[in-house]
């Protein structure tokens, strides 16, 4: 399959905490896309991984792994539930543990190379608005819009540390901002697909502004390409 979409494609990308997945739902909703979590993905792979017992640098075995996932996004009750395998695994992904391993287990060329065509497929079916890390730049390089969300460190650790506390799950900011801080250099230094703004990606910083302010941004360039 080549990297050119049928439909009408949005990739945004950018750090953890950038607030891109909320943006990018908001924005599926208003235009009525697909919305598809590039990173729920990696997080998956991650968390099948541990539970068969894949060390998170198998690189030959993960590959594997993710090319035999059956990974499906299923949209109820105004949220977005993920199955792997017919396993409901939504909440699981989501831990600080399976973070890491996310970013662990994207760096390597097997396990990239195993979801990227799944990826692909559904923009082949349908307009898609993709958020992760490489969207504009390895997924969808022919996407007709690309967002590329910046925020400064403390306040990304900040939203993260509230987003974790609303699920129950114990957070310290110092300790989010050490694991994001590690993740940033992993994610923007590895060999393969590293985080990076696309040459044709819109910057917009979040920091200050609401969410609702940069979906208009964003809503405002997408109208205005068509989409």
């Amino acid at each position: 399959m080549t990297s050119a979409a049928a439909y009408f494609v949005v990739a945004i990308d950018g750090p953890a905490g950038s607030g891109k997945s909320t943006v990018a739902r908001a924005l599926a909703d208003r235009l009525g896309y697909t919305f598809l979590d590039t990173g729920a993905l990696y997080r998956t792979v991650a968390l099948m991984a541990k539970r068969q017992g894949i060390p998170w640098d198998d690189g030959l075995r993960l590959g594997k792994l993710a090319g035999e996932l059956d990974i499906v996004f299923v949209r109820g009750d105004g949220k977005t539930r993920i199955l792997a395998n017919q396993s409901d695994v939504t909440d699981e992904i989501r831990t600080a543990e399976i973070s890491q391993g996310a970013s662990k287990v994207s760096a390597l060329p097997a396990v990239r190379a195993g979801l990227l065509d799944l990826q692909r497929n559904v923009a082949a079916k349908a307009n898609v608005v993709a958020e992760g890390r490489d969207v504009g730049t390895v997924v969808f390089p022919s996407a007709q819009a690309k967002f590329f969300l910046v925020a400064n460190a403390s306040t990304r650790a900040e939203r993260r540390t509230l987003e974790l506390q609303a699920a129950g799950r114990p957070a310290i900011f110092t300790d989010v901002l050490a694991e994001m801080q590690e993740r940033d250099a992993r994610d923007s230094q590895r060999a393969v697909a590293p985080l990076r703004p696309a040459d044709d990606a819109m910057e917009i910083d979040s920091s200050n502004a609401s969410p609702e302010e940069v979906l208009e941004r964003m809503l405002s360039v997408v109208r205005q390409r068509g989409g």
